[in-house]
């Protein structure tokens, strides 16, 4: 399972590169953040098993990726978009959370598991689960790529905002 880190940092960047390299019209960062906090929200859902399990002992299977990893939940925030599409802000806000939420379904989907995208109308799952075969290191490798993907993050940050300004 990515880290909260993973699910942090790969929306943010991928959103801060769209915005520097891609977007028509750069936006503020903030927006950027916006992806990145987003893509933590899916795993609201582990807070409310640990709320839940105070009650009654439930097995984290039971209310882990059901209803916060479906496509619902950033498709709804897309619909929001684009209904809202002549307000600039809320366009761009309600876009990035889309994207950052879609981004953690689909790190799950690759590299942990599965999810069923289409809960509660459909059981059907849907995954690679590419770190099942490495299960002894997976820890290690993924606190690794969490700290390759910042430090490279921080470099592009450097050499593209000139953030030295700042220190």
């Amino acid at each position: 399972m990515p880290n909260p880190a993973t699910h942090l940092l790969v929306p943010l960047v991928l959103a801060d590169l769209w915005r520097d390299y891609f977007a028509k019209k750069r936006f503020p960062l903030f927006y950027v953040l916006a992806a990145g906090i987003a893509g933590l929200f899916p795993d609201i859902d582990i807070a409310v098993w640990w709320v839940v399990n105070l009650l009654y002992e439930v097995p984290m299977e039971l209310v882990h990726r059901q209803f916060t990893h479906t496509i619902f939940i950033p498709f709804l925030f897309l619909v929001v978009a684009i209904l809202w599409r002549k307000n600039r802000k809320a366009l761009l806000l309600f876009s990035m959370i889309s994207f950052g939420i879609f981004t953690h379904l689909l790190l799950d989907a690759i590299f942990s598991g599965s999810i069923m995208p289409f809960y509660p109308l459909s059981n059907f799952s849907l995954g690679l689960d590419l770190l099942s075969g490495i299960s002894a290191n997976v820890p290690t490798l993924l606190a690794a790529f969490d700290g390759i993907l910042l430090g490279a993050w921080l470099i592009h940050e450097y050499l593209k905002h000139r953030i030295k300004d700042f220190i």
